[in-house]
């Protein structure tokens, strides 16, 4: 049995990543009950870091995959534990106590599909962001929280697993698949995880195929009609754009002359 919580983290050459993940997860005061590695191939070094920290990981493999959506699938299905939570190459836990603050917010809410926490968005600028967790009810506007600060019971994630069409929002469908369905959802308004706001990470690098599937989600999961779909993607062009201007401001500000 894989225990209450199993950690999954999927890579492709991104050793530095990897090391940032694995470094993250060995300072947890409660470690995992299990932690997978999915690595897509890699040949930059990212399997001599694995290696390095094979004592921590219980299963990994190394195999070209379809992407990052298929390496989570993969990963899902390997996994053992109640609940599991992505935290991918580059992801990091934002505090040494972040998994037994889960343990902690899945046994006060016992059976629950979904915990949503909170997010820290580490800025190209060096400024840090603090990203809580929304209600469920909001999930017309996007993602209730980011995968790092998603947890969700493995039965009910395997029945929704991530939609490799939606190329860069396969975890928007799938957590939107999952409550249409009736999945039952928690918050926790603490900071879980922290995520590198690469600007060369796939999400960033396709934005028109996000948009593009942030349409599809929203039509063909969410049932929305077409003018709710034209606000929500308005909505979503002024956060990105929002988000692009404000990515660009150093921290800490230039002090005044």
């Amino acid at each position: 049995m894989g225990g209450l919580i199993s950690v999954i983290t999927v890579n492709l050459n991104d050793a530095p990543g990897v090391r940032a993940t694995a470094q993250s997860i060995a300072a947890q005061e409660r470690p995992p009950d299990e932690w997978i590695v999915v690595d897509g191939g890699s040949t930059d070094g990212s399997i001599a870091v694995i290696r390095e920290f094979a004592h921590l990981i219980h299963r990994w493999t190394s195999a070209p995959d379809r992407g990052v959506y298929d390496g989570m699938n993969r990963g899902l299905r390997r996994a053992r534990g109640r609940y599991v939570l992505f935290m991918n190459a580059g992801d990091q836990f934002a505090t040494p106590d972040s998994l037994g603050r889960i343990a902690d917010a899945l046994q006060a809410s016992p059976g629950v599909d979904l915990l949503f926490g909170g997010t820290i968005l580490a800025l190209p600028s060096g400024q840090r962001l603090y990203r809580p967790p929304r209600p469920a009810a909001r999930l017309r506007h996007g993602l209730p929280a980011y995968h790092q600060a998603t947890v969700i019971r493995r039965a009910a994630h395997l029945m929704a697993p991530y939609d490799l069409a939606l190329g860069v929002s396969g975890d928007y469908g799938a957590i939107a698949t999952l409550i249409t369905r009736g999945a039952s959802t928690a918050r926790m308004d603490w900071p879980i995880a922290i995520r590198a706001c690469d600007p060369g990470s796939l999400s960033e690098r396709a934005t028109a195929q996000r948009f593009a599937d942030f349409v599809e989600v929203q039509r063909q999961i969410l049932d929305l009609g077409l003018g709710g779909v034209a606000a929500h993607v308005a909505r979503l062009t002024l956060v990105h754009f929002a988000y692009r201007a404000l990515r660009r401001i150093p921290y800490p500000p230039p002090r005044e002359p």
